[in-house]
C-alpha cells in the first residue's frame, strides 16, 4: 500500500466511540514506513449517503469518485489509527488531488497540534 491509497479495512473489534466494521480508510503514513513495516497509519472515512450530518471544520469532504470511493464521504482526521496491514481487505483507489491532499494534511496537523509557523 502507498500513501494516499483508499483501502477497505476491517476495523473490528471496535471499542466505545471508535469507528468499527468494514470501512474505507485513507493511508497517510509515508511510503518508506509502509514498505518496511506491516502497519499503516490511516484516517477513517464515513459516508454521507442517507445521513443528515454536516461536515465539521476539522473534517474534509471527499466527493464521490475522488479516490475510488463510490459515495460522498467525510475524511475524519480526528479518527487517526495505526493498524495492521493485514486488516486491509482491498484497495479502492488513490487520492490524486493535490488540493485535497494538502487540506487533509493541514487538518491532521491541526488536530495533532503541530504547527510550522511562528507561535
Amino acid at each position: 500500500m502507498r500513501r494516499w491509497d483508499l483501502v477497505l479495512a476491517d476495523l473490528e473489534p471496535g471499542k466505545g466511540r471508535e469507528q468499527g466494521g468494514q470501512r474505507p480508510v485513507l493511508v497517510v503514513s509515508n511510503d518508506g514506513f509502509n514498505r518496511h513495516f506491516p502497519l499503516l497509519t490511516v484516517l477513517l472515512l464515513t459516508s454521507l449517503q442517507g445521513k443528515r450530518r454536516r461536515v465539521y471544520a476539522f473534517e474534509v469532504l471527499l466527493p464521490a469518485g475522488d479516490a475510488g470511493n463510490t459515495v460522498e464521504s467525510i475524511v475524519m482526521p480526528h479518527q487517526i489509527r495505526t493498524v495492521a496491514a493485514a486488516r486491509v481487505l482491498r484497495t479502492l483507489g488513490n487520492l490524486q488531488s493535490p488540493e485535497l491532499r494538502a487540506t487533509i494534511e493541514n487538518r491532521l496537523l491541526d488536530h495533532l497540534g503541530i504547527g510550522f509557523g511562528p507561535d
